[in-house]
């Protein structure tokens, strides 16, 4: 499985998840603040806390399924909170960031997802 690519059919229709809730495989997370969805390229900003808001970049691969206003992932609550952060929901992922990504993707499944 590719870790920035959504599996097949998992968007089920939907062009934008901007704003859909993002439920952990242990129950709800945050918000989708942002998402790319270029084939290779793919990965949503979550943003958590309601206070000091955090920004984090969830690879597209983890997306389990969406529906209409939730995305849900295999990761668990405390695994995307270890996932790469942004200081804003729109900065830039240079390809620093995505390898980062990438190996906290595959330590994450090696975890169980």
């Amino acid at each position: 499985m590719d870790a920035q690519t959504f599996p097949p059919g998992v968007l089920d229709g939907h062009d934008s998840i901007k704003g859909f809730r993002l439920v952990g495989s242990d129950g709800p997370v945050g918000k989708v603040s942002w998402a790319s969805y270029a084939a290779g390229e793919s990965y949503l900003v979550v943003t958590v806390g309601r206070f000091s808001r955090k920004h984090h970049v969830v690879p597209a691969g983890a997306v389990t399924r969406v529906t209409d206003g939730e995305v849900r992932v295999a990761f668990s609550r405390d695994a995307i909170k270890q996932l790469p952060d942004l200081p804003q929901p729109n900065a830039v992922v240079d390809e620093q960031l995505v390898s980062r990504l990438e190996s906290a993707y595959l330590r994450t499944r090696g975890d169980g997802m």
